[in-house]
């Protein structure tokens, strides 16, 4: 189906390489999996931080989940799509510029939920537990 179009043996090591057509085809692929199923499919930067290419999938996919601060802001920035944040403690100094990039969050605990309620509610993001 593809054919090969780099002599690997000319790329310098290490470096980062991309198949643009290979990653535009499986974005296809998944685009055509959300209409079909009528679902959103989001790109996990815990598995995939190649943030070169996130305007490209930003095209196909809804967006992107984050686990920190700094993810969430690349996501935002870079994708420009939905930003979904999960990490296991949010900090009373970050939570704020989270909430700003985030469009949805979800906390660990109802203790978590009741510290940063009132800021999320504020802030319009949609949350769960």
């Amino acid at each position: 189906m593809f054919e090969k179009t780099l002599d690997y043996t000319q790329v310098p090591s290490p470096c980062f390489v991309l198949d643009e057509a290979r990653l535009r085809h499986n974005m296809e692929i998944l685009d055509d999996i959300q209409k079909r199923g009528d679902v959103k499919i989001i790109c996990a930067l815990k598995g995939y931080s190649f943030w070169r290419s996130f305007p490209l999938i930003g095209q196909y996919l809804a967006g992107a989940t984050a686990s920190s601060l700094n993810e969430a802001r690349l996501a935002k920035e870079e994708m420009g799509k939905e930003v979904h944040v999960f990490a296991p403690v949010y900090d009373d100094d970050e939570i704020d510029q989270i909430l700003a990039c985030a469009g949805h969050i979800t906390f660990n605990s109802f203790s978590q939920w009741q510290r940063f309620k009132d800021k999320t509610l504020a802030a319009g993001v949609s949350a769960g537990i």
